[in-house]
């Protein structure tokens, strides 16, 4: 099904892929985004990596040791790499479901995404290009509604590196008119 559907959209999705971050945006960001670098060499695009319409849940902390950002969103949106890099893990674990983590291209951070519907739709290895679809909003794992956990670490994920907060980065490539307001879950 997830193929049929990337396949489907695909196209439409890297048509209507936002702008890079930096362009008009989130006017209240924080002012020190934890933003990962561009790829050396290479054009600095960012993107959202929720494409419709979302809302924002618990965040770093939360009182209870969370380690990334859950933006809830409708079972089945697509999700895109918000960065190009290499897919370094496609997997599932009780608490976090399917997931995969891409380690950007050029620098020392890797992005986590989690409790996708079913497993991703890239492979370890792969080289991903931001926008490019990766998966499904979902709610596998120990998850209490759709939605996507989005991790950014820096240094390697369960490798040595440390989670760092994910909101700044979020909402500086947030370019969307779908986002609402932010809900306690």
């Amino acid at each position: 099904m997830l193929a049929a559907v990337l396949a489907t959209i695909a196209p439409a999705l890297i048509a209507s892929a936002p702008a890079e971050a930096g362009e008009g945006g989130f006017s209240a960001a924080p002012a020190a985004p934890q933003t990962p670098p561009p790829a050396t060499g290479t054009p600095s695009r960012q993107v959202f990596p929720i494409r419709g319409a979302h809302e924002y849940w618990d965040g770093f902390g939360a009182g209870r040791g969370h380690q990334g950002a859950d933006v809830g969103a409708r079972c089945g949106t697509p999700l895109v790499a918000a960065q190009t890099g290499r897919v370094s893990f496609v997997k599932y674990h009780p608490r976090a479901g399917n997931y995969l983590v891409i380690d950007v291209a050029g620098s020392v951070y890797d992005l986590a995404y989690m409790h996708l519907s079913e497993p991703a739709s890239v492979a370890v290895g792969q080289t991903v290009a931001a926008g490019q679809p990766v998966g499904l909003v979902g709610d596998s794992g120990n998850a209490s509604g759709c939605h996507l956990h989005f991790e950014l670490w820096e240094g390697a994920y369960y490798g040595g590196g440390a989670p760092i907060d994910p909101m700044p980065y979020l909402l500086s490539v947030d370019q969307s008119s779908k986002r609402l307001k932010h809900r306690s879950r």
